[in-house]
């Protein structure tokens, strides 16, 4: 058996015998991500982990984040804080939908839909058929749900102190 960095040193003192050098590696993610995955790849990348060691800092295992990077599966919205610890920001768009507005809550507080739906107390059926379109939402109802994802928001706001006159 020949020792191949033997032979490589030998060739490259060979007069007229051309080197070619391999190019630096090109950087395997995007600069500016535009789906979860490519967010988590990236981030990854700059704090130079690997699959497992970033997957271990979220708690899933190793294929679940794989997943998430190759764009396969997303976090369901209670696995959502930590991506976002893991991040530092939110990659999700601004929710502009009551739909879209919903799952943006869903993600921050980690709910998942048949805890909103309970907590409204609606099916789970009709949370889904209100958000997709297929039934008209009451104005009693559209209000409730607009409660609900107001109600952590107002309660994080600073609050006035007391009167003390009263």
């Amino acid at each position: 058996m020949f020792n191949a960095i033997k032979l490589q040193r030998r060739v490259a003192f060979l007069p007229g015998v051309p080197l070619t050098f391999k190019a630096l590696r090109k950087k395997d993610y995007s600069e500016a991500p535009k789906t979860l995955g490519e967010h988590l790849k990236k981030r990854r990348k700059e704090l130079g982990l690997f699959q497992r060691e970033a997957a271990a800092r979220l708690g899933v295992v190793k294929e679940t984040y794989a997943n998430w990077e190759k764009g396969k599966t997303e976090p369901v919205a209670y696995q959502f804080r930590p991506v976002v610890a893991f991040l530092e920001y939110d990659p999700s768009p601004a929710p502009t939908t009551l739909a879209e507005r919903l799952e943006a809550k869903r993600r921050a507080t980690g709910m998942r839909f048949s805890q909103v739906a309970k907590r409204l107390g609606w099916d789970e059926g009709t949370l889904t058929r209100y958000l997709n379109g297929t039934w008209r939402m009451p104005a009693d109802r559209a209000r409730a749900l607009e409660e609900l994802l107001c109600a952590d928001a107002a309660a994080a706001l600073p609050q006035p102190p007391p009167d003390p006159g009263r």
